[in-house]
């Protein structure tokens, strides 16, 4: 009982500053900055009862820079009259807060239910609540709020005019009508979330968030992007299912990371143009597009493509396009549709010099995958770290595909092996893993580990790897790891 009693005291004695010195509690003592910091991860009622503990907690519970409205959703529906409370009482707290500086204010609002009336006031607090935050200069703002779609919302232009504002995250099922062109932000960061937006949007980001670095539209529909900036050094849009953009258009001098999500049923209309010449990190998933120009990207460290053909397109004739413009990277992921159209395509007579990491996620080693990986292995003679990855619940009811041992894999003279240390390979149906994984380690003198990844089925597999490894002309270190079946 004895470290309570001196952590906590009785609210009216410690009130009025009375309390004999061991009853004094021990956070008090803590620097303002160090208390700050610990109070930034409480939820808003904890944080009310700490401040009822001293006058040096509530001095603390007035001041701390980090508040976090987001524990109500069920809680505030109980009757109208709780509900009122509820509100009265936040308000109460943020005008006694004064103008003491706001950090980070996060508001997570469900609006979904009750009367018209009651939806209306809380929609009203909730906007009030973000003036009292610009006025206490708010640096970060996050906002997840639920609306019906019969409920209107714009976000008061006092966001978008806070001088001292640099993070801004909305997470809303509404038009987000774009700002005044007039109105000049310091925004740094900007997440966008289940909204919907239209091209003004894109060009006040543009025209008037000069200090933008990071840029995320999860969800957002919208049916072009133009984005044109000095600053921007991260883009990203995710739209995991079909989704209404046609264009994207990204001009922007200072990207180092791209990150696209973007599915659609026709091909037609569609372009995606990419100036970037900085750009380090490309990670794109979804449709292949008729009209497509990522341009020479000479800085590229990782490039992650994993693209189908459209449901009216099968054309795969651009694929080769695509991978000129990732031939720099050092980090190279694809999916297996890539790399069978390269098949379709020819040889693959761009040089991939610079490549020291392939990785290939496929459903299985099939026989007809295989001379395509044979075709980009052949051009990427300094290859260190091959990766090939299957996924054990896609292929169940192919034949097995046993086409190609290590004695074809040894006739292709492919100039990687010499330069190969580390190889990871999850063996599926069939023999042609199996056979590649030997054929490296008979042949790759520098192979520092292999790692194998087995089903229960396959661990006479085993066996058949360790001797090759005794035949191997390099001492590896060969890891076994048995994989579950999903």
């Amino acid at each position: 009982m004895e470290p309570k009693r001196k952590l906590l005291a009785t609210t009216s004695s410690q009130a009025q500053g009375a309390c004999p010195d061991h009853m004094k509690d021990r956070f008090s003592d803590l620097p303002n900055e160090v208390a700050h910091q610990i109070l930034s991860s409480v939820s808003i009622l904890d944080l009310t009862r700490f401040g009822a503990l001293s006058k040096k907690c509530r001095e603390l519970y007035l001041s701390t820079p980090s508040l976090n409205f987001d524990e109500f959703n069920n809680w505030n529906k109980s009757s109208y009259s709780k509900q009122f409370k509820l509100l009265s009482s936040l308000d109460r707290f943020l005008v006694r807060r004064r103008e003491n500086k706001i950090h980070c204010f996060r508001i997570c609002w469900d609006l979904s239910y009750g009367k018209a009336a009651s939806l209306y006031n809380e929609l009203y607090r909730v906007v009030t609540w973000i003036h009292m935050a610009v006025r206490c200069n708010v640096e970060v703002l996050d906002l997840e709020l639920r609306i019906p779609d019969t409920t209107k919302l714009e976000l008061p232009s006092c966001i978008f005019l806070c001088g001292s504002l640099r993070s801004l995250s909305v997470h809303c099922n509404k038009i987000l009508t774009a700002p005044s062109l007039v109105s000049s932000t310091n925004l740094q960061y900007l997440k966008l979330t289940n909204v919907t937006v239209d091209e003004g949007l894109c060009k006040w980001i543009s025209c008037s968030c000069k200090c933008i670095k990071e840029l995320h539209l999860e969800h957002v529909e919208v049916e072009n992007i133009t984005m044109e900036s000095s600053s921007l050094e991260s883009f990203s849009f995710v739209f995991p299912s079909y989704c209404g953009l046609c264009h994207l258009n990204i001009s922007c001098e200072k990207l180092e990371d791209i990150h696209i999500e973007w599915r659609f049923a026709s091909t037609s209309s569609r372009s995606f143009i990419v100036f970037a010449p900085n750009l380090k990190y490309l990670k794109w998933i979804g449709n292949l597009l008729n009209n497509q120009n990522l341009g020479k990207l000479m800085c590229l460290e990782k490039a992650e493509i994993f693209l189908k053909h459209g449901v009216d397109n099968n054309d795969f004739s651009n694929v080769l396009e695509v991978l000129c413009s990732v031939c720099r990277a050092k980090v190279l992921i694809l999916s297996g549709e890539m790399t069978k159209a390269l098949l379709r395509e020819g040889p693959v007579s761009t040089p991939f010099d610079d490549i020291s990491y392939l990785g290939v996620h496929v459903e299985s080693l099939d026989d007809d995958i295989v001379p395509a990986m044979v075709s980009l292995l052949r051009g990427m003679p300094n290859l260190k770290t091959l990766y090939i990855k299957s996924d054990p619940s896609l292929f169940i009811h192919k034949p097995e595909a046993c086409g190609f041992n290590k004695e074809f894999w040894k006739s292709q003279n492919l100039a990687f092996i010499d330069q190969l240390k580390e190889a990871t390979i999850e063996l599926s149906n069939g023999n042609n893993e199996l056979e590649l994984a030997r054929y490296m380690l008979e042949d790759a003198k520098n192979l520092k580990e292999m790692v194998l990844l087995y089903s229960p089925q396959q661990s006479t597999h085993i066996r058949v790897v360790n001797e090759s490894k005794m035949n191997s002309v390099a001492t590896a270190r060969v890891v076994f790891q048995e994989k579950q079946r999903k």
